[in-house]
């Protein structure tokens, strides 16, 4: 078990957590998760977070001179695999006259590393960070964990609202997978039953292949453009589209979750969360799995070195929470709900709200797994998926009891003052 404040390429500063099976390497900036590494069977360390060129050539003493996309969209500057958007998700918007980034101040500003430590009482290796927004009067506090003997990355992402009026805003974990875990032929899935494509896309977003704003509850048949359907669950080569997709979770699930599997590598990306049904007081929802399929669309810069050239970027983002789609909380607000759910979270004045959200990261031993499954279900000291009469074992905490208490028990350490 260890946990250490590194420095990487460019300068950057970042905490690392390892745990022997997993490691996470989790930057300041924006609180971008740029390693989440495991073992696997061929005993080598991979890395399945997404790290575009882009962002990773960037050297932190260049951005006062940024020009271009790089000034527009601060995200580009240190866009990485994992992290958590509030109170934005998706296109740069304006709220009641405050402009707000593309996917939220917590994934462009940096934030504060407040602690990090062992915990006593379950063996983890954790890090607690924080920012502030002063504008709006809010407090978010994330604590990021790994438990001994389980490849998952615990996160609590905590909000507090100061202001005397009450807050709303997107609040979506995203998850970004690249090479060398993403390639041809990985299988998808997740818990939605009910899903829908985006509506009609901005010229400037890149080449797309599904139709627009259509409902649909099977990821094999997804309606294309032209009328026909196309099999989503197997990541196709490079298709120069890049596509949206977002499913209701479904309200009677105790465990919400999604999955990317590589069969030849038999290797499993697995998120999960607390569902509709076990939502505790405090909890912040989650309502919408999401699938970001960049299979070389994006045909503008930074995503390609010059614009309406070659795509540089092959990734899946698989992520879960509560937005409008990718269209930013001001739409979110206006719309109200999709598919007959909330498209964002209000935080009474005075109170917080907590998105939980865990990702394993894990190789398997049945190769009938890398099939695909057709179940994910809490089992004793974790979590099972199932395939007929074949199943995998994934050791966690699906209750989250554990870094439940360990924010409470930091939080009720810190005051006010200190944040």
């Amino acid at each position: 078990m260890d946990v250490r404040r590194i420095q990487f390429f460019g300068g950057k500063a970042a905490t690392m957590l390892d745990n022997n099976l997993v490691r996470c390497v989790i930057e300041d900036q924006g609180g971008a998760g740029v390693e989440f590494s495991a073992v696997n069977l061929c005993g080598g360390r991979e890395n399945c977070a997404y790290l575009p060129f882009f962002s990773e050539c960037r050297r932190l003493d260049d951005l006062e001179n940024d020009t271009g996309y790089w000034k527009d969209t601060p995200l580009w500057r240190h866009f990485a695999g994992t992290s958590f958007s509030f109170p934005n998700y998706g296109a740069a918007c304006a709220v009641d006259g405050e402009p707000i980034p593309r996917d939220g101040v917590t994934a462009v500003q940096p934030w504060t590393l407040q602690r990090y430590g062992t915990d006593s009482k379950s063996g983890g290796v954790w890090m607690l960070s924080s920012m502030r927004n002063s504008t709006k009067g809010y407090v978010i506090r994330k604590l990021d964990l790994l438990l001994p003997g389980q490849n998952v990355h615990y996160t609590a992402s905590c909000v507090t609202n100061n202001s005397d009026e009450p807050l709303q805003g997107n609040a979506v974990w995203s998850n970004h997978i690249g090479s060398p875990f993403l390639e041809t032929g990985c299988m998808i899935n997740a818990c939605a039953k009910t899903w829908m494509t985006g509506p009609e896309k901005r010229e400037e977003s890149g080449r797309h292949n599904l139709a627009n704003g259509v409902q649909f509850d099977d990821l094999s048949r997804i309606p294309v453009q032209g009328g026909r359907t196309a099999d989503y669950t197997t990541v196709p080569s490079p298709n120069g589209f890049t596509d949206s997709i977002t499913g209701r979770v479904p309200r009677d699930l105790t465990l919400g979750w999604s999955s990317v599997i590589n069969p030849r590598q038999q290797m499993l990306f697995f998120t999960f969360f607390p569902g509709p049904a076990a939502l505790q007081e405090g909890d912040m929802p989650i309502n919408f799995n999401n699938f970001l399929f960049n299979y070389g669309g994006m045909d503008n810069v930074p995503f390609a070195l010059y614009d309406k050239g070659t795509s540089q970027s092959f990734s899946l983002g698989c992520g879960s929470g509560t937005s409008m789609f990718d269209l930013g909380v001001e739409v979110s607000l206006e719309k109200g709900t999709l598919m007959g759910v909330d498209t964002t979270v209000t935080i009474p004045c005075g109170e917080s709200r907590t998105l939980y959200y865990a990702t394993a990261f894990l190789p398997f031993e049945n190769p009938r797994i890398g099939l695909n499954f057709f179940s994910a279900e809490e089992s004793e000291g974790g979590i099972v998926v199932r395939r007929t009469k074949s199943w995998a074992f994934i050791a966690a905490d699906s209750g989250f009891t554990a870094i439940r208490r360990l924010l409470k028990e930091l939080i009720a350490e810190r005051s006010e003052s200190d944040i």
